[in-house]
């Protein structure tokens, strides 16, 4: 067995059925406008005896405008029941250095990208070297942007892959963290894309026992993440806003005295503290929605 993680293995992980960004929080295609309603033809009844005047049609103000119809509130997602041995994780707390303001269109029919973050930046050095105290800068590289609704590219890069500098590691093994924003929108449709997602890593858990874990909804403040050891998929959610962050860690060969220690610290330490992070900056924007 390799005593090391490449970065091919997980960039397949992260990109096997990778989809334009909002697409795939949408489902397989864009969604549809629905058609467009048929103006109401409104009527003057006749006039109201003793006023001399006529009642004002139904849905028109005393003064003969239509009236605007709000659309209703965005209904929460909620997950799937936790999975079998899904655990409570705790973590360390690492302080966010700023917050996701992230917007979600009500009708569903824009996917405002402008206000989403940035792969190249969604974790800084000050907040990395909270949990990996050795850390002392990130590198940007390869980053790429994803295809939206109408054909369009993401207005922000939703991929890329950060060279972590860490004191002490060598440069030829250096960690490195493949970040992708898979998307985010209104809670539903995201959470759609999730339930299909969680149900396929749940069946792959079945076939290789022990390599999964899985949190237990809100424990990190997510509303549902896993993990297979490698890759690590967050399912965010606050008020209107929902959205999908996966990363993947190579390397993190040095965090302990050997090679099989310093995974396991990466997966138990490392893993909730960033899913955790993630949620919390996603939180940290009150007006979110």
């Amino acid at each position: 067995m390799s005593r090391r993680l490449t970065v091919g293995a997980a960039v397949a992980a992260l990109t096997l059925t990778v989809v334009p960004a909002y697409a795939a929080s949408q489902g397989s295609a864009a969604p549809r406008s629905a058609p467009a309603a048929t103006p109401t033809r409104f009527t003057s009844p006749p006039a109201v005896p003793g006023t001399g005047s006529p009642t004002p049609p139904s849905g028109t103000t005393p003064t003969g405008t239509a009236t605007a119809t709000t659309p209703p509130a965005p209904k929460p997602y909620v997950p799937p029941a936790d999975a079998a041995g899904a655990v409570t994780a705790t973590a360390v707390k690492i302080t966010p250095e700023g917050a996701f303001a992230v917007r979600s269109d009500p009708t569903g029919k824009q996917p405002l990208d402008a206000t989403w973050p940035d792969a190249s930046t969604l974790f800084t050095a000050k907040e990395l070297a909270q949990v990996l105290p050795g850390l002392t800068a990130i590198r940007a590289h390869d980053c790429s942007t994803s295809q939206i609704t109408g054909g369009k590219s993401s207005a922000h890069s939703t991929r890329c892959t950060l060279d972590l500098t860490i004191k002490g590691e060598p440069r030829d093994n250096q960690s490195k963290l493949l970040v992708n924003i898979r998307g985010f929108g209104l809670p539903m449709p995201i959470g759609q894309s999730w339930a299909t997602t969680d149900a396929e890593q749940r069946q792959r858990s079945v076939k290789r026992p022990g390599l999964y874990t899985f949190y237990k909804n809100g424990s990190l403040g997510a509303a549902a993440a896993q993990t297979d050891g490698t890759t690590t998929r967050a399912l965010l959610q606050q008020g209107t806003v929902a959205g999908q962050v996966w990363f993947s860690g190579i390397g993190f060969a040095h965090l302990k005295p050997d090679y099989l220690a310093s995974r396991q610290d990466y997966r138990q330490r490392v893993v909730p503290a960033l899913v955790q992070l993630l949620a919390a900056k996603l939180a940290a924007d009150t007006s979110a929605g």
